[in-house]
């Protein structure tokens, strides 16, 4: 592969994390707005899934190298 091309991927990636980014944080507001969550609970419920994700033996991630 070569140096550019991989550079573009990279670029886009990084472009779509920032979207999912401005996403997540606009469905947060819109809940804070309609007082279903708060920015607290939802990043608890973040910290909360990660640690789950982290205690199991495989991640997605692993099993796709596979």
């Amino acid at each position: 592969m070569s140096r550019k091309s991989k550079n573009d991927k990279n670029r886009e990636l990084a472009q779509e994390i920032d979207i999912l980014d401005h996403m997540l944080s606009a469905l947060v507001e819109v809940l804070e707005e309609k007082g279903i969550m708060t920015t607290e609970e939802w990043e608890h419920k973040i910290k909360t899934k990660i640690e789950h994700t982290a205690s199991r033996s495989e991640s997605f991630r692993e099993l796709e190298s596979s």
